[in-house]
């Protein structure tokens, strides 16, 4: 009888070890939370296609809640309401550095699992105006994006860059919605966007007013490309808006982020499960053309989530192996 209640005794231990264990969470059948953005937008229509391949080929089960975008998303990782989000790279360099709406407040467990797509920052003013490059904008009326959003940040930075401030111009905080408006009546001469491209307000406008869109160039300065290494150079080609010219432009990256105490076998459940079947992704929306595991794996703000790298790693050994053969 003894010996019975021994064995019973340590097989009663062995499972409460199993049980409280985190790292020993099994790579599929997890239940997590995505956060995206507002609903309708590109973050909530992407993140529900994602979501639907991952939890199809890792067993798991997925949520997704709008939110207001990056910012937001950020917060619920760092207070453990989401598991992974979407985020733009400029945002992510702020919480990293404690910079802008982190100021001295440096923000840490975050990691990225991919790098998705690129964004385009767009100064669009009407083709009629005498506005044709950033300096020009001293002295007029400028839609710089709501205040305290990765766009108002961006257009900060840019006007900096090219020698102008917020004294130097009238700023307005307005939507995008809002200044189109505002282009239209005359009230603003200049509005910023960040957004992939076509912006659907953007081409909106354009097929009832003639518009262009003003040059933005990284090499602007060196110390325009130290402060803002999340910008990358782009361009906005005439055939997008139907625009006179094209013009360049900087970009900046949307990626999947996650917490970074999510143990690695689930982030590489994850991981291999979208980057394996872009394929669906491509069908079930319009973004997954540019997406795919090698961009993914090419970040240039933050650090790879440890589950994350062990699935790009073992592309690099597949390459690598198909190369010798």
């Amino acid at each position: 009888m003894k010996k019975i209640k021994l064995i019973a005794v340590l097989m009663a231990f062995v499972l409460m070890l199993g049980s409280c264990s985190g790292n020993t969470e099994a790579a599929t059948g997890g239940k997590y939370m995505l956060a995206t953005g507002k609903a309708g937008g590109t973050y909530y229509s992407l993140g529900t296609c994602l979501a639907s391949v991952w939890d199809k080929y890792s067993q798991s089960t997925t949520n997704i809640t709008t939110t207001t975008g990056s910012v937001e998303n950020i917060d619920m990782l760092l207070k453990g309401n989401a598991d992974f989000a979407f985020v733009q790279n400029d945002i992510l360099h702020y919480a990293l550095e404690g910079q802008e709406m982190y100021e001295e407040n440096e923000q840490r467990g975050i990691s990225v699992v991919g790098n998705l797509y690129s964004e385009s920052v767009q100064i669009v003013v009407n083709a009629s105006t005498d506005i044709q490059t950033i300096p020009d904008l001293a002295g007029k009326t400028v839609a710089v994006g709501e205040y305290g959003t990765a766009t108002e940040a961006a257009a900060r930075k840019i006007l900096e860059a090219y020698g102008i401030t917020y004294d130097m111009i009238t700023v307005k905080y307005q939507t995008f919605s809002e200044a189109m408006d505002g282009l239209h009546s005359g009230s603003i001469q200049a509005a910023f966007a960040v957004s992939s491209l076509p912006s659907a307000n953007i081409l909106e406008y354009s097929q009832t007013h003639e518009i262009r869109f003003l040059p933005i160039s990284l090499n602007q300065s060196a110390s325009f490309k130290r402060s803002c290494p999340f910008f990358s150079e782009g361009m906005i080609l005439s055939d997008v808006y139907g625009t006179a010219n094209s013009v360049s432009t900087v970009c900046i990256d949307v990626l999947l982020i996650c917490r970074s105490n999510l143990p690695s076998a689930d982030v590489l459940a994850v991981t291999q499960a979208l980057f394996n079947n872009t394929d669906e992704i491509v069908a079930g929306h319009a973004k997954g053309a540019d997406i795919s595991a090698v961009a993914a794996s090419e970040s240039a703000v933050g650090s790879f989530h440890s589950g994350a790298k062990q699935y790009y790693d073992s592309l690099t050994g597949e390459a690598s192996s198909e190369a010798a053969e």
